[in-house]
């Protein structure tokens, strides 16, 4: 056994007794941190590795990665205060100083390296041309890419980005997510709740709240109640539905910030009936957007004509426009198919019925509207059966099966950055819709590679103009984030890409 293995082992074990230690005295006056903590209730559930659906941890403020993401929805200085594209292939990203992990380390170059090689392992960033990462210096992290990537650093402020104390890890599985944000790890029962503390040796503005509480709570409904009965202090995701009312309740405040996700119907391009354009167009012609925002998203959310909003960032085309429901086109396109009335109004060819299952899951308000887009699909004669899953469910059925459509809702920005795009439309996406355009995977590729913005942005627009004929997806409305707060709470700043709660900021007043 070397000195150095020694040294390793020696080490983990004194941070797993210093946490130890910790968890007891928490432990011991679990009443009055229970009483103080402040909650917040959501529909997703959390995990303590940041590969692995743990979103969470970067929203509370637990972990932080080399790049942020400023309210403008652009990158913006994390543990990195500022890189550099040395060359085609090469960035180095300068480390902030005086950072300190959870556990006491110092933030180093290669705690970094680490961290992110680890991610590297897995496949979360398939997509993303990373060679390699090493240390040119303690303060300073170089990444290679295999081919120019214009948008490594907005890939880099992803929450699976988020960079871990080496002693995090061990055996490559994360034991805790020790990083460095405002707020400290504390406790996990999956499927329930996620616990941190106040982390007083944070090198930023350090929070008032002493301890969080992040509830797991699916159901809308339920997690509007208990923030009426005083039961949470932020409860987000609420549908759209209940804004109203919740604007009328005393000791609640509402605040509805649009943000970069659409609602979309994905087709199955591969199988009939949508493997023919001239289908995909009609059901977008029949689609009444304004009625769907209208009605059951009671005029909180809008009519979306692309991914990307204009009024969010200058990424989108400006040229795309909702042109309106067109039921007259949406029935001559499927005359033009082949697709003719038939005696009970749904239309036929070859004496099969067009008949079709739209596949959702409950939340964003997304089985609403698929009841609404099936009553205006039966108008042109297309027979909707509606399916409602678990999310990870319908992601499984659409990755396994054929399908017909599935109605889902997407940040756009995920990443502060239009690559977003190309895992929405190359053919090697991550979106399930078999759809395949080779002008449209060119221009991707030649858009992540170029550094001008305005080069990379002729191309995007173009893409979003060549899907919006070939109709993958057909784009439904935008999204407007529910949340809502108990009256006492002060300085909460909704993040335009839900990359953070900004708790750091928050106070309760007395």
């Amino acid at each position: 056994m070397t000195d150095e293995t020694t040294f390793t082992m020696d080490r983990r074990t004194a941070l797993k007794t210093t946490l130890g230690a910790g968890t007891l005295a928490l432990a011991g006056c679990l009443g009055s941190a229970d009483e103080d903590a402040f909650r917040i209730g959501s529909s997703w559930d959390a995990n303590r590795d940041p590969v692995d659906g743990g979103h969470a941890l970067r929203r509370l403020g637990i972990t932080e990665a080399l790049v942020s993401v400023d309210y403008d929805a652009e990158p913006a200085p994390g543990l990195a205060t500022d890189w550099e594209r040395v060359d085609d292939h090469r960035w180095e990203f300068s480390l902030r100083d005086g950072v300190t992990f959870h556990d006491g380390e110092a933030l180093s170059a290669d705690a970094v390296v680490t961290s992110l090689e680890r991610v590297l392992e897995t496949d979360v960033f398939a997509g993303v041309p990373i060679a390699s990462v090493e240390a040119v210096d303690d303060a300073t992290v170089a990444v290679d890419t295999d081919s120019p990537f214009a948008p490594l650093p907005a890939h880099l402020s992803r929450h699976e980005a988020a960079i871990l104390s080496p002693d995090a890890f061990e055996d490559g599985e994360v034991t805790e997510p020790i990083s460095t944000g405002p707020f400290v790890f504390d406790s996990l029962e999956p499927g329930s709740e996620l616990r941190a503390v106040r982390n007083d040796d944070y090198y930023g503005e350090v929070p008032a709240i002493e301890s969080v509480r992040y509830e797991v709570v699916e159901d809308d409904q339920t997690r509007r109640m208990k923030l009426e009965n005083g039961e949470l202090e932020m409860a987000r995701i609420l549908p759209q539905e209940t804004v109203e009312a919740l604007e009328e309740t005393e000791g609640i405040d509402v605040y509805t910030p649009e943000i970069p996700r659409i609602r979309f119907l994905t087709f199955d391009t591969t199988t009939e009936p949508f493997d023919d354009e001239r289908v995909r167009r009609a059901v977008d012609h029949a689609v009444d957007r304004e009625s769907i925002t209208d009605s059951v998203l009671e005029g909180v959310d809008d009519p979306a004509a692309g991914p990307l909003s204009p009024a969010m960032t200058d990424w989108a085309n400006p040229d795309l426009e909702d042109d309106g429901r067109d039921v007259a086109r949406a029935r001559e396109l499927l005359s033009d198919a082949g697709w003719t009335t038939g005696s009970d109004d749904v239309r036929t060819r070859d004496g099969e019925e067009l008949s079709i299952e739209i596949v959702t899951f409950d939340a964003r308000s997304l089985p609403l509207v698929a009841e609404v887009l099936q009553g205006q699909l039966a108008e042109v004669g297309i027979d909707v059966e509606l399916t409602t899953m678990e999310y990870g469910a319908m992601l499984d059925h659409v990755a396994q099966d054929s399908f017909d459509a599935y109605l889902t809702s997407w940040g756009t920005l995920w990443y502060p950055d239009p690559d977003r795009l190309a895992d929405m439309f190359h053919s090697d996406g991550d979106l399930h819709h078999g759809y395949e355009n080779d002008e449209v995977d060119a221009l991707l590729e030649a858009a992540r590679e170029l550094e001008d913005r305005e080069d990379r942005s002729a191309r995007y627009h173009e893409v979003q103009s060549i899907v919006a004929e070939d109709v993958p997806i057909s784009v439904l409305t935008s999204y407007t984030n529910v949340v809502a707060t108990a009256a006492d709470v002060t300085g909460y700043e909704p993040h335009p890409t839900e990359m953070r709660y900004g708790l750091e900021n928050i106070d309760l007043e007395s």
